[in-house]
C-alpha cells in the first residue's frame, strides 16, 4: 500500500503546480494518467525544474499520440472520397452513389456488396485507404509536422535535463543568468 499512497502524492503534487491534464473532450484521462505516473516514475523529479521538464515531456508525448489519432481519424474521414473516386472510375455514376451508400450506411451485408465490386476490379482495402491518405495528404502532413516538432521537443528538453545533472556543481533550483 506505500506505493499507492506515494504514486498518489506524486499525483497530488503534479496538479498541484500543473492543474487538471489537458485533455479535449473523449480523451481518455486515465490513460493519460497512466502515461504521466511512468514519465513521473522514470524521471523521478525533485526540483520544480525537474517537475516542468515532466509535465512537458508528458504533454509532448500526450500531444504526439493525439496528432497520431488525429492523422489516422482524417484518413478515415478521407474514405467516402476514396471510394466516390474508385467508384466513379469503374462504375456509371448512378450505380456509383448507389454503392457508396451501402457502404456507409452501416449494413455489413451492403459493405461487403461494395467491397466484392471493387475487388473485381483490384481494388483492396488498403488502397482505399493510400487513395484516402493522399486525398487528405494537406492534413496529413500538417500532423505529420506536429508530431515531428514534438519529438524534437522532447529530445531538447532530455538533452537539458541530462547536461544539467552532469553539472557537479549546478543546484537544479538555482537560478543562473
Amino acid at each position: 500500500m506505500p506505493a499507492a499512497k506515494s504514486e498518489n502524492g506524486k499525483n497530488d503534487q503534479f496538479e498541484f503546480l500543473f492543474g487538471r491534464p489537458p485533455l479535449l473532450e473523449g480523451e481518455d484521462e486515465e490513460r493519460y494518467l497512466r502515461l504521466r505516473a511512468a514519465v513521473v516514475g522514470e524521471l523521478e523529479p525533485k526540483s520544480v525544474f525537474d517537475w516542468i521538464n515532466a509535465k512537458d515531456q508528458v504533454d509532448k508525448l500526450w500531444e504526439e499520440e493525439r496528432y497520431k489519432r488525429a492523422a489516422t481519424a482524417l484518413i478515415s474521414g478521407g474514405l467516402p472520397k476514396a471510394l466516390d473516386c474508385y467508384l466513379n472510375e469503374i462504375c456509371d455514376v448512378d450505380y456509383a452513389e448507389g454503392l457508396s451508400d451501402k457502404y456507409f450506411n452501416g449494413d455489413a451485408k451492403g459493405r461487403k456488396e461494395v467491397m466484392a465490386v471493387l475487388a473485381e476490379h483490384g481494388i483492396t482495402m488498403a488502397q482505399l485507404h493510400a487513395k484516402a491518405a493522399q486525398l487528405e495528404s494537406g492534413g496529413l502532413a500538417m500532423f505529420d509536422r506536429l508530431v515531428a516538432a514534438r519529438e524534437n521537443g522532447r529530445r531538447m528538453l532530455r538533452k537539458e535535463a541530462e547536461r544539467r545533472s552532469l553539472r557537479p556543481d549546478h543546484d537544479p533550483d538555482e537560478i543562473t543568468d
